[in-house]
């Protein structure tokens, strides 16, 4: 099961669209305030609605789940990440799940929150959750999860047969 992969950026922040034999996986999402870049480059590399079979989340921080309610409605894509971020998403709390909380990144959340271009989060429930060792061959992707807890408690990367690794932000908040 081979796949091309096609490295978005916007604002910052890496996703990644997997082309596979089956479709598309998209991991991460990007700011919402870049939704419209974000459909553009989905465009111009194939990926349609109907053909976004899987959204993987590599954490639940709104700079990299900021488009998932929005894709899942245009693209029919499924949603998966770490049960341990779920309740993130679902809250719209990007604090709620880190060890420690410390004042500055508190404050920075606080800002980000009064500039409300960044802000603008739509909640969602994940349509699956993953852990350490799920198959994503089902999707068409030769992969599975593995645990990187650091930046928050349920961080992940997908791990290929190739040997690839896709991560979110490595950076320990604790």
């Amino acid at each position: 099961m081979s796949h091309e992969v096609k490295t978005i950026t916007l604002f910052g922040v890496n996703c990644y669209l997997l082309k596979t034999a089956s479709g598309y996986v998209l991991i991460d999402t990007g700011w919402p305030f870049k939704r419209t870049d974000l459909d553009k480059e989905l465009e111009s590399a194939g990926c349609r609605p109907g053909n976004l079979e899987l959204i993987i989340l590599t954490h639940g921080d709104f700079d990299h789940s900021g488009n998932c309610a929005y894709l899942r409605g245009r693209y029919g894509a499924k949603i998966a990440m770490h049960r341990r971020e779920s309740e993130m998403v679902e809250n719209g709390d990007m604090i709620l799940n880190r060890r420690h909380r410390p004042l500055v990144f508190r404050l920075f959340f606080g800002l980000v929150k009064l500039y409300g271009r960044l802000t603008r989060f739509d909640r969602f429930r994940p349509d699956l959750t993953v852990e350490e060792g799920t198959d994503l061959s089902g999707y068409g992707l030769d992969a599975r999860i593995v645990d990187l807890p650091g930046h928050s408690i349920g961080s992940i990367g997908i791990l290929t047969g190739d040997g690839d690794l896709f991560c979110g932000d490595l950076v320990m908040h604790d």
